[in-house]
């Protein structure tokens, strides 16, 4: 144990060995993680047998060519696949967020200034002579504008917000068909919620 602890390469062939060394050790994950996906004979000849195709030794010489290619590469340029699996990772998680983010016509841009929900009550009072729409602030939307004020919290702000016609909304970029108002919940300048009041 001592012997090996005290020793130091010398030559050209044991650093290369040390450097094929990590590659080794992903080489046995791979032939790992194979070995729990590969299928077992029972199911190899199940698979076969419902689809009438038997794999010939030209297919088997070329599977076998394939993973000694794989195992090769993995041996000698370890290095490149490490970096590949985080960035791999990265885009991965950045793929999720993205995919998690609420999908909101208001972006930051079309924000145009705090509000106080009160004052945007008064402004949007409706008032029909006929009566086909309730008197109450934003009329039919008042309750969808009370459960908006409810997902309101202390440390939110309320913002108006214009949507031109034919610019990109939403985390997809859509054109936007027409021009589009309302109010957004905003918290250190992030969109966390909207209430469109305008939209032809």
């Amino acid at each position: 144990m001592t012997e090996l602890l005290a020793w130091r390469p010398h030559s050209g062939l044991d650093y290369f060995l040390i450097y094929l060394a990590p590659g080794v050790i992903l080489v046995g994950i791979f032939v790992s993680v194979l070995l729990q996906e590969r299928p077992s004979q029972f199911a190899k000849s199940l698979i076969n047998a419902l689809t009438g195709k038997k794999m010939s030794w030209l297919d088997q010489a070329q599977e076998l060519a394939m993973y000694c290619l794989v195992f090769t590469c993995a041996l000698v340029g370890w290095p490149g696949l490490i970096v590949f699996y985080f960035k791999n990772k990265k885009r991965e998680a950045a793929n999720k967020e993205w995919q998690e983010r609420p999908d909101f016509d208001c972006a930051p841009d079309y924000l145009v200034a705090a509000v106080n929900p009160i004052d945007a009550e008064i402004a949007s009072y409706v008032i029909d002579p006929l009566g086909f729409v309730p008197a109450l602030p934003f009329g039919h939307l008042n309750q969808a504008w009370g459960d908006f004020l409810a997902t309101v919290e202390d440390q939110d702000e309320v913002w108006s917000f214009f949507v031109p016609k034919g610019s990109p909304t939403g985390k997809y970029q859509f054109e936007c068909t027409s021009d589009r108002r309302g109010y957004a919940r905003v918290r250190d300048g992030k969109i966390l919620g909207e209430f469109i009041t305008e939209s032809d």
